[in-house]
Protein backbone atom coordinates (compact mmCIF):
# COMPACT_ATOMS: atom_id res chain seq x y z
CA UNK A 1 0.00 0.00 0.00
CA UNK A 2 0.52 3.72 -0.18
CA UNK A 3 0.21 6.80 1.92
CA UNK A 4 -2.96 8.65 0.61
CA UNK A 5 -4.24 11.90 1.98
CA UNK A 6 -6.80 10.42 3.64
CA UNK A 7 -4.31 8.31 5.80
CA UNK A 8 -2.79 12.18 6.67
CA UNK A 9 -5.96 13.41 8.29
CA UNK A 10 -5.49 10.60 10.85
CA UNK A 11 -2.59 12.06 11.97
CA UNK A 12 -2.20 13.50 15.10
CA UNK A 13 -1.01 16.70 14.17
CA UNK A 14 -3.73 17.06 10.92
CA UNK A 15 -6.76 15.10 13.06
CA UNK A 16 -9.04 18.52 13.59
CA UNK A 17 -8.34 20.18 10.05
CA UNK A 18 -11.26 19.68 7.76
CA UNK A 19 -11.24 19.05 3.90
CA UNK A 20 -13.91 22.08 2.21
CA UNK A 21 -13.27 20.43 -1.34
CA UNK A 22 -11.54 17.60 -3.70
CA UNK A 23 -13.01 14.48 -1.47
CA UNK A 24 -12.58 12.61 -4.77
CA UNK A 25 -8.69 13.08 -4.22
CA UNK A 26 -8.34 11.30 -0.91
CA UNK A 27 -7.35 8.21 -2.22
CA UNK A 28 -4.13 9.71 -3.85
CA UNK A 29 -0.68 8.71 -3.31
CA UNK A 30 1.04 10.99 -1.27
CA UNK A 31 5.08 11.14 -1.80
CA UNK A 32 5.95 13.84 0.03
CA UNK A 33 5.38 17.27 1.80
CA UNK A 34 6.55 20.93 1.19
CA UNK A 35 5.82 24.58 2.04
CA UNK A 36 5.26 26.87 -0.54
CA UNK A 37 5.25 31.17 0.24
CA UNK A 38 6.30 32.73 -2.63
CA UNK A 39 7.19 36.60 -1.79
CA UNK A 40 5.88 36.88 -5.72
CA UNK A 41 2.95 35.24 -6.46
CA UNK A 42 4.18 35.24 -10.31
CA UNK A 43 7.06 33.19 -9.42
CA UNK A 44 4.66 30.39 -8.34
CA UNK A 45 3.61 30.19 -11.53
CA UNK A 46 6.27 30.68 -14.24
CA UNK A 47 9.58 29.11 -12.35
CA UNK A 48 9.05 26.73 -9.58
CA UNK A 49 6.25 25.54 -11.55
CA UNK A 50 6.78 25.68 -15.50
CA UNK A 51 4.01 24.94 -17.80
CA UNK A 52 3.30 21.28 -18.80
CA UNK A 53 6.20 20.24 -16.00
CA UNK A 54 5.66 16.91 -12.80
CA UNK A 55 6.81 18.11 -9.87
CA UNK A 56 5.37 15.00 -7.86
CA UNK A 57 2.40 13.73 -6.03
CA UNK A 58 3.27 16.28 -2.95
CA UNK A 59 0.73 17.69 -0.15
CA UNK A 60 1.38 21.84 0.02
CA UNK A 61 1.51 24.08 3.21
CA UNK A 62 0.31 27.56 2.51
CA UNK A 63 -1.10 30.32 3.97
CA UNK A 64 -1.00 32.18 0.79
CA UNK A 65 0.74 34.76 3.31
CA UNK A 66 1.67 36.94 0.62
CA UNK A 67 -1.56 37.19 -1.57
CA UNK A 68 -4.22 36.72 1.55
CA UNK A 69 -6.04 39.22 -0.65
CA UNK A 70 -5.54 38.30 -4.29
CA UNK A 71 -7.66 35.63 -4.78
CA UNK A 72 -7.00 35.40 -8.29
CA UNK A 73 -3.48 34.69 -7.53
CA UNK A 74 -4.49 32.28 -4.99
CA UNK A 75 -6.74 30.36 -7.97
CA UNK A 76 -3.63 30.48 -10.00
CA UNK A 77 -1.67 29.02 -8.26
CA UNK A 78 -3.54 26.43 -6.99
CA UNK A 79 -4.40 25.77 -10.74
CA UNK A 80 -0.46 25.81 -11.52
CA UNK A 81 0.11 23.36 -8.26
CA UNK A 82 -2.50 20.81 -9.38
CA UNK A 83 -1.23 21.47 -13.11
CA UNK A 84 1.79 20.04 -11.82
CA UNK A 85 0.55 16.65 -10.15
CA UNK A 86 0.23 18.30 -6.58
CA UNK A 87 -2.33 15.90 -4.66
CA UNK A 88 -3.65 19.12 -2.96
CA UNK A 89 -3.38 22.06 -0.32
CA UNK A 90 -3.35 22.65 3.58
CA UNK A 91 -4.35 25.86 4.66
CA UNK A 92 -2.75 27.50 7.78
CA UNK A 93 -4.50 30.67 9.44
CA UNK A 94 -7.66 31.02 8.04
CA UNK A 95 -9.04 33.67 9.92
CA UNK A 96 -5.90 35.04 10.74
CA UNK A 97 -4.76 36.26 7.95
CA UNK A 98 -5.89 34.72 5.06
CA UNK A 99 -9.62 36.09 6.49
CA UNK A 100 -11.92 33.66 4.06
CA UNK A 101 -11.44 31.05 1.62
CA UNK A 102 -12.98 32.35 -1.53
CA UNK A 103 -15.45 30.09 -3.64
CA UNK A 104 -13.63 29.95 -7.09
CA UNK A 105 -10.82 27.72 -4.62
CA UNK A 106 -13.70 25.43 -3.38
CA UNK A 107 -15.58 24.90 -6.90
CA UNK A 108 -11.78 24.21 -8.52
CA UNK A 109 -10.58 21.87 -6.46
CA UNK A 110 -13.83 19.84 -6.65
CA UNK A 111 -13.74 19.92 -10.13
CA UNK A 112 -10.23 18.81 -10.34
CA UNK A 113 -10.14 16.28 -7.00
CA UNK A 114 -7.45 19.05 -5.77
CA UNK A 115 -7.82 18.17 -2.01
CA UNK A 116 -8.78 21.58 0.18
CA UNK A 117 -7.88 20.91 3.54
CA UNK A 118 -8.19 24.02 6.06
CA UNK A 119 -6.58 23.81 9.34
CA UNK A 120 -8.31 24.64 12.08
CA UNK A 121 -9.69 28.63 11.91
CA UNK A 122 -8.45 31.54 13.73
CA UNK A 123 -5.35 29.50 15.65
CA UNK A 124 -2.38 31.48 15.67
CA UNK A 125 -0.59 28.75 17.68
CA UNK A 126 -0.65 26.39 14.59
CA UNK A 127 2.67 25.26 13.40
CA UNK A 128 3.94 23.84 9.84
CA UNK A 129 6.98 22.16 11.12
CA UNK A 130 4.37 19.37 13.43
CA UNK A 131 2.63 18.38 9.87
CA UNK A 132 6.00 18.08 8.19
CA UNK A 133 7.74 15.71 11.12
CA UNK A 134 4.73 13.63 10.84
CA UNK A 135 3.98 13.32 7.49
CA UNK A 136 7.24 12.69 6.33
CA UNK A 137 7.86 9.85 9.24
CA UNK A 138 4.84 8.44 7.96
CA UNK A 139 6.16 8.23 4.36
CA UNK A 140 9.44 6.67 5.40
CA UNK A 141 7.82 3.85 7.34
CA UNK A 142 4.94 2.87 4.67
CA UNK A 143 8.25 2.76 2.31
CA UNK A 144 10.59 1.02 4.75
CA UNK A 145 7.66 -1.70 5.28
CA UNK A 146 6.28 -1.83 1.61
CA UNK A 147 8.93 -2.26 -0.96
CA UNK A 148 7.39 -2.87 -3.91
CA UNK A 149 6.27 0.40 -6.30
CA UNK A 150 5.46 -1.28 -9.25
CA UNK A 151 1.83 -1.15 -8.84
CA UNK A 152 1.83 2.53 -6.74
CA UNK A 153 4.02 4.36 -10.04
CA UNK A 154 1.75 2.69 -12.59
CA UNK A 155 -1.22 3.92 -10.83
CA UNK A 156 -0.22 7.57 -9.98
CA UNK A 157 0.79 7.68 -13.53
CA UNK A 158 -2.51 6.86 -14.86
CA UNK A 159 -4.13 8.57 -12.61
CA UNK A 160 -2.64 11.98 -14.10
CA UNK A 161 -3.84 14.19 -16.51
CA UNK A 162 -2.82 13.18 -19.83
CA UNK A 163 -0.18 16.12 -20.77
CA UNK A 164 1.55 14.80 -17.52
CA UNK A 165 1.43 10.64 -18.07
CA UNK A 166 4.85 10.47 -19.76
CA UNK A 167 8.02 9.08 -19.81
CA UNK A 168 10.04 12.06 -17.96
CA UNK A 169 7.07 11.85 -14.70
CA UNK A 170 8.02 8.56 -14.62
CA UNK A 171 11.35 9.20 -14.20
CA UNK A 172 10.99 12.06 -11.67
CA UNK A 173 8.76 9.81 -9.45
CA UNK A 174 11.47 7.04 -9.50
CA UNK A 175 13.89 9.38 -8.80
CA UNK A 176 12.13 10.73 -5.98
CA UNK A 177 11.32 6.88 -4.87
CA UNK A 178 14.92 5.52 -4.60
CA UNK A 179 16.89 8.94 -4.04
CA UNK A 180 18.26 8.44 -7.27
CA UNK A 181 19.36 10.17 -10.81
CA UNK A 182 18.06 8.70 -13.63
CA UNK A 183 18.79 9.40 -17.20
CA UNK A 184 17.29 7.14 -20.30
CA UNK A 185 19.17 7.17 -23.35
CA UNK A 186 18.40 5.89 -26.90
CA UNK A 187 20.34 3.31 -28.35
CA UNK A 188 23.45 5.52 -29.55
CA UNK A 189 23.68 6.44 -26.06
CA UNK A 190 22.37 9.94 -26.36
CA UNK A 191 20.11 11.43 -23.64
CA UNK A 192 16.52 11.67 -23.96
CA UNK A 193 15.24 12.03 -20.87
CA UNK A 194 16.94 12.69 -17.03
CA UNK A 195 15.20 13.19 -14.09
CA UNK A 196 18.45 14.69 -11.19
CA UNK A 197 18.58 14.08 -7.35
CA UNK A 198 18.33 16.25 -6.40
CA UNK A 199 16.74 18.17 -8.56
CA UNK A 200 18.98 21.47 -8.85
CA UNK A 201 22.10 18.36 -9.69
CA UNK A 202 20.50 17.95 -13.78
CA UNK A 203 23.33 19.86 -14.97
CA UNK A 204 26.14 18.51 -13.12
CA UNK A 205 24.94 14.44 -14.10
CA UNK A 206 24.04 15.32 -17.85
CA UNK A 207 27.97 16.99 -17.70
CA UNK A 208 29.33 13.93 -15.57
CA UNK A 209 27.44 11.28 -18.27
CA UNK A 210 28.48 12.64 -21.27
CA UNK A 211 32.13 12.83 -19.91
CA UNK A 212 32.65 9.74 -19.14
CA UNK A 213 35.12 7.36 -21.01
CA UNK A 214 32.67 3.85 -20.56
CA UNK A 215 29.77 2.89 -19.01
CA UNK A 216 28.97 -0.57 -17.90
CA UNK A 217 27.72 -3.27 -19.29
CA UNK A 218 24.42 -4.06 -19.62
CA UNK A 219 22.54 -5.60 -16.05
CA UNK A 220 26.14 -4.26 -14.14
CA UNK A 221 27.43 -1.02 -12.36
CA UNK A 222 30.55 0.86 -11.94
CA UNK A 223 32.39 3.11 -9.26
CA UNK A 224 32.30 6.81 -10.93
CA UNK A 225 33.40 10.16 -9.88
CA UNK A 226 30.19 12.12 -11.17
CA UNK A 227 29.31 12.94 -7.69
CA UNK A 228 31.60 11.76 -4.32
CA UNK A 229 31.06 7.65 -3.63
CA UNK A 230 28.41 7.51 -6.67
CA UNK A 231 28.11 4.30 -8.52
CA UNK A 232 26.11 4.03 -12.05
CA UNK A 233 24.10 0.91 -12.88
CA UNK A 234 23.36 0.56 -16.67
CA UNK A 235 19.81 -1.48 -17.88
CA UNK A 236 18.84 -2.51 -21.73
CA UNK A 237 15.21 -1.12 -22.07
CA UNK A 238 12.39 -2.81 -24.19
CA UNK A 239 14.72 -4.28 -27.37
CA UNK A 240 12.37 -6.51 -28.32
CA UNK A 241 10.74 -3.92 -30.18
CA UNK A 242 13.56 -1.81 -31.68
CA UNK A 243 16.55 -0.82 -31.39
CA UNK A 244 15.79 -0.11 -27.65
CA UNK A 245 16.63 1.84 -24.95
CA UNK A 246 19.43 2.66 -22.08
CA UNK A 247 18.95 3.16 -18.28
CA UNK A 248 21.42 4.53 -16.18
CA UNK A 249 21.45 5.01 -12.44
CA UNK A 250 23.23 7.16 -10.60
CA UNK A 251 23.09 6.86 -6.98
CA UNK A 252 25.39 8.22 -4.08
CA UNK A 253 25.98 6.34 -0.83
CA UNK A 254 24.56 2.77 -0.44
CA UNK A 255 24.28 0.55 -3.84
CA UNK A 256 20.52 0.25 -4.75
CA UNK A 257 19.20 -3.43 -3.58
CA UNK A 258 18.92 -6.17 -6.25
CA UNK A 259 15.00 -5.56 -5.72
CA UNK A 260 15.31 -2.02 -5.98
CA UNK A 261 16.81 -2.20 -9.50
CA UNK A 262 14.81 -5.12 -10.71
CA UNK A 263 11.74 -3.45 -10.29
CA UNK A 264 13.46 -0.38 -11.55
CA UNK A 265 13.40 -1.78 -14.53
CA UNK A 266 9.95 -3.24 -14.55
CA UNK A 267 8.64 0.69 -14.31
CA UNK A 268 10.67 2.14 -16.67
CA UNK A 269 10.31 -0.32 -19.66
CA UNK A 270 6.17 -0.44 -18.63
CA UNK A 271 6.19 3.51 -18.59
CA UNK A 272 7.89 3.51 -22.02
CA UNK A 273 5.39 0.89 -23.48
CA UNK A 274 2.22 2.79 -22.53
CA UNK A 275 3.51 6.42 -22.75
CA UNK A 276 6.16 6.53 -24.67
CA UNK A 277 6.39 7.94 -28.08
CA UNK A 278 4.42 4.60 -29.49
CA UNK A 279 2.55 4.63 -26.50
CA UNK A 280 -0.86 2.90 -28.38
CA UNK A 281 1.29 0.37 -30.14
CA UNK A 282 3.64 -0.51 -27.01
CA UNK A 283 0.52 -0.32 -24.52
CA UNK A 284 -0.70 -3.64 -26.28
CA UNK A 285 2.32 -5.31 -26.46
CA UNK A 286 2.49 -4.87 -22.69
CA UNK A 287 -0.45 -6.12 -21.92
CA UNK A 288 -0.47 -9.08 -24.55
CA UNK A 289 2.93 -9.91 -22.85
CA UNK A 290 1.36 -9.71 -19.42
CA UNK A 291 -1.25 -11.88 -20.42
CA UNK A 292 1.75 -14.75 -21.89
CA UNK A 293 3.78 -14.68 -19.27
CA UNK A 294 1.04 -15.78 -16.97
CA UNK A 295 0.95 -12.42 -15.02
CA UNK A 296 -2.54 -12.26 -13.66
CA UNK A 297 -1.46 -8.17 -11.13
CA UNK A 298 0.16 -6.90 -14.41
CA UNK A 299 -2.27 -7.81 -16.96
CA UNK A 300 -5.25 -6.44 -14.24
CA UNK A 301 -3.53 -3.13 -13.90
CA UNK A 302 -2.33 -2.84 -17.66
CA UNK A 303 -6.28 -3.83 -18.59
CA UNK A 304 -7.44 -1.36 -15.78
CA UNK A 305 -5.23 1.52 -17.24
CA UNK A 306 -6.35 1.02 -20.61
CA UNK A 307 -10.29 -0.20 -19.96
CA UNK A 308 -10.18 -3.42 -21.43
CA UNK A 309 -12.35 -6.11 -19.69
CA UNK A 310 -9.72 -9.33 -19.53
CA UNK A 311 -12.69 -11.44 -18.24
CA UNK A 312 -14.44 -11.00 -21.77
CA UNK A 313 -11.56 -12.29 -23.21
CA UNK A 314 -12.13 -16.14 -23.82
CA UNK A 315 -10.13 -16.87 -27.10
CA UNK A 316 -6.46 -16.49 -28.39
CA UNK A 317 -5.64 -16.65 -32.09
CA UNK A 318 -1.92 -16.98 -33.07
CA UNK A 319 -0.72 -16.02 -36.82
CA UNK A 320 2.68 -17.26 -37.72
CA UNK A 321 4.08 -16.14 -40.99
CA UNK A 322 7.11 -16.95 -42.94
CA UNK A 323 10.14 -15.22 -40.75
CA UNK A 324 11.12 -12.45 -43.65
CA UNK A 325 7.64 -11.18 -44.07
CA UNK A 326 7.67 -9.97 -40.23
CA UNK A 327 8.45 -6.68 -40.72
CA UNK A 328 6.22 -6.31 -43.80
CA UNK A 329 3.71 -7.97 -41.38
CA UNK A 330 4.41 -5.62 -38.47
CA UNK A 331 3.37 -2.64 -41.36
CA UNK A 332 0.73 -3.93 -43.15
CA UNK A 333 -0.66 -7.48 -42.13
CA UNK A 334 -1.27 -5.95 -38.29
CA UNK A 335 -3.61 -3.55 -38.85
CA UNK A 336 -5.69 -5.99 -41.77
CA UNK A 337 -6.38 -7.98 -39.04
CA UNK A 338 -7.26 -5.45 -36.44
CA UNK A 339 -9.74 -3.92 -38.78
CA UNK A 340 -11.11 -7.52 -40.03
CA UNK A 341 -11.53 -8.54 -36.08
CA UNK A 342 -13.62 -5.43 -35.25
CA UNK A 343 -16.71 -6.16 -37.12
CA UNK A 344 -17.18 -9.24 -34.95
CA UNK A 345 -15.56 -8.36 -31.40
CA UNK A 346 -16.13 -5.96 -29.04
CA UNK A 347 -12.75 -6.30 -27.48
CA UNK A 348 -9.53 -6.95 -29.62
CA UNK A 349 -6.57 -7.11 -28.26
CA UNK A 350 -3.60 -8.14 -31.55
CA UNK A 351 0.32 -7.43 -31.91
CA UNK A 352 3.36 -9.41 -32.73
CA UNK A 353 4.96 -11.37 -30.16
CA UNK A 354 8.33 -12.80 -30.60
CA UNK A 355 7.57 -12.30 -33.89
CA UNK A 356 4.04 -13.58 -34.51
CA UNK A 357 0.70 -12.14 -34.13
CA UNK A 358 -1.17 -12.66 -31.08
CA UNK A 359 -4.75 -11.39 -31.07
CA UNK A 360 -7.32 -11.93 -27.86
CA UNK A 361 -11.14 -11.54 -28.54
CA UNK A 362 -13.97 -11.09 -26.63
CA UNK A 363 -16.86 -11.86 -29.66
CA UNK A 364 -20.05 -9.42 -29.92
CA UNK A 365 -23.18 -12.07 -29.40
CA UNK A 366 -24.18 -13.71 -32.43
CA UNK A 367 -21.47 -13.28 -34.51
CA UNK A 368 -21.33 -15.48 -37.46
CA UNK A 369 -19.63 -19.34 -37.48
CA UNK A 370 -16.18 -17.73 -36.11
CA UNK A 371 -14.10 -20.83 -38.21
CA UNK A 372 -15.32 -19.25 -41.52
CA UNK A 373 -14.12 -15.95 -39.96
CA UNK A 374 -10.55 -17.19 -39.78
CA UNK A 375 -10.61 -18.29 -43.09
CA UNK A 376 -11.65 -15.41 -44.66
CA UNK A 377 -8.93 -13.71 -42.52
CA UNK A 378 -7.05 -16.25 -43.51
CA UNK A 379 -8.21 -15.58 -47.07
CA UNK A 380 -7.59 -11.69 -47.26
CA UNK A 381 -3.66 -12.20 -45.53
CA UNK A 382 -3.14 -15.17 -48.54
CA UNK A 383 -4.22 -12.17 -51.13
CA UNK A 384 -2.02 -9.91 -49.23
CA UNK A 385 1.00 -11.77 -50.29
CA UNK A 386 1.71 -13.75 -46.97
CA UNK A 387 2.36 -17.35 -46.20
CA UNK A 388 1.09 -18.13 -42.96
CA UNK A 389 -0.53 -20.09 -40.70
CA UNK A 390 -3.52 -19.16 -38.37
CA UNK A 391 -4.15 -21.31 -35.52
CA UNK A 392 -7.44 -20.22 -33.05
CA UNK A 393 -7.38 -21.44 -29.20
CA UNK A 394 -9.95 -21.77 -27.32
CA UNK A 395 -11.74 -22.01 -24.93
CA UNK A 396 -9.02 -20.36 -22.47
CA UNK A 397 -10.43 -19.75 -18.86
CA UNK A 398 -7.22 -18.02 -17.43
CA UNK A 399 -4.08 -16.98 -17.89
CA UNK A 400 -2.53 -20.35 -17.11
CA UNK A 401 -4.21 -21.78 -19.77
CA UNK A 402 -3.57 -18.71 -22.56
CA UNK A 403 0.35 -19.78 -21.49
CA UNK A 404 0.25 -23.58 -21.41
CA UNK A 405 -1.69 -23.41 -25.12
CA UNK A 406 0.81 -20.54 -26.08
CA UNK A 407 4.02 -23.02 -25.51
CA UNK A 408 2.05 -25.92 -27.12
CA UNK A 409 1.66 -23.46 -30.30
CA UNK A 410 5.41 -22.60 -30.17
CA UNK A 411 6.14 -26.27 -29.54
CA UNK A 412 3.76 -27.96 -32.23
CA UNK A 413 2.97 -25.90 -34.82
CA UNK A 414 5.64 -26.77 -37.27
CA UNK A 415 4.24 -30.85 -36.41
CA UNK A 416 0.71 -29.70 -37.41
CA UNK A 417 1.89 -28.39 -40.47
CA UNK A 418 3.29 -31.75 -41.47
CA UNK A 419 0.12 -33.59 -40.62
CA UNK A 420 -2.22 -30.98 -42.80
CA UNK A 421 0.21 -28.63 -44.83
CA UNK A 422 -2.82 -27.60 -46.78
CA UNK A 423 -5.07 -26.47 -44.20
CA UNK A 424 -3.24 -23.33 -43.00
CA UNK A 425 -6.10 -22.73 -40.33
CA UNK A 426 -5.50 -24.97 -37.39
CA UNK A 427 -7.40 -25.38 -34.08
CA UNK A 428 -5.87 -25.86 -30.08
CA UNK A 429 -7.33 -29.51 -30.81
CA UNK A 430 -5.15 -30.06 -33.98
CA UNK A 431 -1.97 -28.80 -31.61
CA UNK A 432 -3.14 -31.20 -29.26
CA UNK A 433 -3.79 -33.87 -31.62
CA UNK A 434 0.00 -33.07 -33.32
CA UNK A 435 1.36 -33.33 -29.49
CA UNK A 436 0.44 -36.82 -28.86
CA UNK A 437 1.56 -37.94 -32.71
CA UNK A 438 5.10 -36.45 -31.83
CA UNK A 439 5.25 -38.14 -28.52
CA UNK A 440 4.70 -41.78 -30.65
CA UNK A 441 7.03 -40.95 -32.53
CA UNK A 442 9.81 -40.00 -30.24
CA UNK A 443 8.62 -43.59 -27.99
CA UNK A 444 9.85 -47.22 -28.64
CA UNK A 445 9.77 -49.21 -31.72
CA UNK A 446 6.96 -50.92 -30.08
CA UNK A 447 4.74 -47.71 -29.85
CA UNK A 448 4.69 -46.61 -32.96
CA UNK A 449 4.31 -49.91 -34.82
CA UNK A 450 0.91 -50.62 -32.58
CA UNK A 451 -0.01 -46.83 -33.50
CA UNK A 452 0.62 -48.02 -37.41
CA UNK A 453 -1.15 -51.38 -36.97
CA UNK A 454 -4.66 -49.78 -38.57
CA UNK A 455 -3.01 -49.40 -41.68
CA UNK A 456 -1.42 -53.02 -41.91
CA UNK A 457 -4.14 -54.08 -44.23
CA UNK A 458 -3.76 -51.49 -47.19
CA UNK A 459 0.10 -52.42 -46.96
CA UNK A 460 0.63 -55.76 -46.75
CA UNK A 461 -1.61 -55.54 -50.41
CA UNK A 462 0.97 -56.44 -53.14
CA UNK A 463 0.00 -53.39 -55.29
CA UNK A 464 1.44 -49.70 -55.42
CA UNK A 465 1.03 -46.73 -52.75
CA UNK A 466 -2.10 -45.48 -54.49
CA UNK A 467 -5.16 -47.37 -51.66
CA UNK A 468 -2.99 -45.44 -48.45
CA UNK A 469 -1.60 -42.19 -50.31
CA UNK A 470 -5.59 -42.23 -51.36
CA UNK A 471 -6.99 -42.74 -47.68
CA UNK A 472 -3.96 -39.96 -46.10
CA UNK A 473 -5.33 -37.21 -48.42
CA UNK A 474 -9.01 -38.35 -47.69
CA UNK A 475 -8.65 -38.11 -44.22
CA UNK A 476 -6.31 -35.67 -43.52
CA UNK A 477 -6.59 -32.94 -46.55
CA UNK A 478 -10.23 -33.08 -48.11
CA UNK A 479 -12.04 -33.65 -44.80
CA UNK A 480 -13.79 -37.03 -45.77
CA UNK A 481 -15.52 -35.54 -49.00
CA UNK A 482 -14.76 -37.67 -52.08
CA UNK A 483 -14.95 -34.17 -54.47
CA UNK A 484 -12.36 -32.60 -52.64
CA UNK A 485 -10.34 -35.74 -52.24
CA UNK A 486 -10.36 -36.09 -56.04
CA UNK A 487 -9.62 -32.32 -56.99
CA UNK A 488 -6.54 -32.94 -54.93
CA UNK A 489 -5.49 -35.86 -56.39
CA UNK A 490 -6.38 -34.68 -59.60
CA UNK A 491 -8.59 -38.30 -60.24
CA UNK A 492 -11.78 -38.27 -61.24
CA UNK A 493 -14.58 -39.14 -58.66
CA UNK A 494 -15.39 -42.45 -59.45
CA UNK A 495 -11.60 -43.32 -59.31
CA UNK A 496 -11.53 -42.58 -55.30
CA UNK A 497 -15.17 -43.86 -54.82
CA UNK A 498 -13.37 -47.25 -56.27
CA UNK A 499 -10.63 -46.55 -53.97
CA UNK A 500 -12.58 -45.83 -50.88
CA UNK A 501 -14.44 -49.20 -51.28
CA UNK A 502 -11.49 -51.32 -51.19
CA UNK A 503 -9.97 -49.82 -48.64
CA UNK A 504 -13.24 -50.31 -46.74
CA UNK A 505 -13.42 -54.29 -47.36
CA UNK A 506 -9.36 -54.40 -46.49
CA UNK A 507 -10.19 -52.74 -43.48
CA UNK A 508 -13.40 -54.71 -42.35
CA UNK A 509 -15.38 -51.26 -41.26
CA UNK A 510 -16.73 -48.00 -42.56
CA UNK A 511 -14.45 -45.17 -42.76
CA UNK A 512 -16.44 -43.05 -40.28
CA UNK A 513 -17.06 -45.47 -37.40
CA UNK A 514 -16.02 -44.32 -34.33
CA UNK A 515 -13.57 -45.62 -32.53
CA UNK A 516 -11.99 -47.31 -35.22
CA UNK A 517 -11.32 -44.10 -37.24
CA UNK A 518 -9.38 -41.97 -34.75
CA UNK A 519 -6.56 -45.13 -34.28
CA UNK A 520 -7.10 -44.92 -38.25
CA UNK A 521 -6.62 -41.06 -38.76
CA UNK A 522 -4.15 -41.40 -36.15
CA UNK A 523 -2.40 -44.30 -38.05
CA UNK A 524 -2.56 -41.64 -41.95
CA UNK A 525 -1.06 -38.71 -39.54
CA UNK A 526 1.83 -41.01 -38.04
CA UNK A 527 2.90 -42.00 -41.60
CA UNK A 528 2.99 -38.76 -42.77
CA UNK A 529 5.09 -37.31 -40.36
CA UNK A 530 7.44 -40.20 -41.18
CA UNK A 531 7.09 -39.34 -44.93
CA UNK A 532 8.09 -35.85 -43.89
CA UNK A 533 11.28 -36.31 -42.26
Amino acid sequence: MSVTVADLLKLPSLRQAKVIAGHGGLTKTVSSISVLESTDPGVLVDEVFPQGEYFGSEIVITGFLNMTEDVEQQYINMKRLAEGGEVGLILYYVGVYLKKIDKRLTDFANEADFVLIVMPEGDVTLRYGEAISEVTALILQDRTHNTSFVSEILERVSSLPSHLRTVGTILKMLSDRICASLVLCDGSLRIQNISAWPRSGEAAVKKGIESLDALPPDQQSMVCGIFPDSRLYRFSIGKERGAGLELLVLREGLPLDASVLAQLQDVVRLGVGIWGQNQGEMAIHELIRAILQDEPMRMRQLSHIFHINVADIHEMWLLHCEENQTERFRREGLALVREHLRHYCHTVVADLYEDQLVAFMGWIDHVPERTLISRNLYARLEESGFSLSLTRCYPLDSTSDVRRTYLLHQEEIATARSIWPRHGCYTMQELDFAAGCRRILSDSEAALTEALAPLSPLTDVCEDNALPDTLEVYLLDAASSVQACAELLFLHKNTVKYRLNRIRNLLGYPLGKMPELFALYRAVALSRLISSK
